[in-house]
């Protein structure tokens, strides 16, 4: 994906912004059919895109994207990232499931949505 596809996609304001955005994910998510993320991790999701110039949300023009970190001592580790089109259970512990171990401990912000996730390992 391009630079330019990034700030389309994203409704990012400027190309320099969206060319920074793609070189981190790139480097983050470096190997194709990589290992699935293990130990303790995190996840959350977020919206992404423009800005209402109004009072800052706009959700409607946003993308919304689900993250997971590993914890590596006070930082991060390696991380993935999806779009989804909801922060629903089904697309939450969709996601859980494609990049986290079972076993592995996961950290959440104690939405409804990530509630039950221990009766399948983690």
């Amino acid at each position: 994906m391009s630079a330019a596809s990034i700030q389309q996609v994203l409704g990012l304001g400027s190309y320099q912004t969206a060319w920074t955005w793609l070189h981190k994910l790139r480097r983050a998510m470096v190997r194709p059919g990589r290992d699935k993320l293990h130990g303790v991790v995190e996840t959350d999701e977020t919206y992404v895109g423009g800005e209402d110039p109004k009072d800052g949300t706009w959700i409607e023009q946003k993308s919304l994207v689900v993250i997971a970190a590993e914890e590596e001592g006070n930082g991060i580790g390696r991380i993935r990232l999806a779009t989804i089109p909801a922060a629903t259970r089904k697309h939450l512990y969709r996601f859980v499931k494609e990049v986290i171990d079972p076993g592995s401990v996961v950290h959440t912000d104690g939405a409804r949505a990530y509630e039950g996730l221990e009766q399948f390992g983690w």
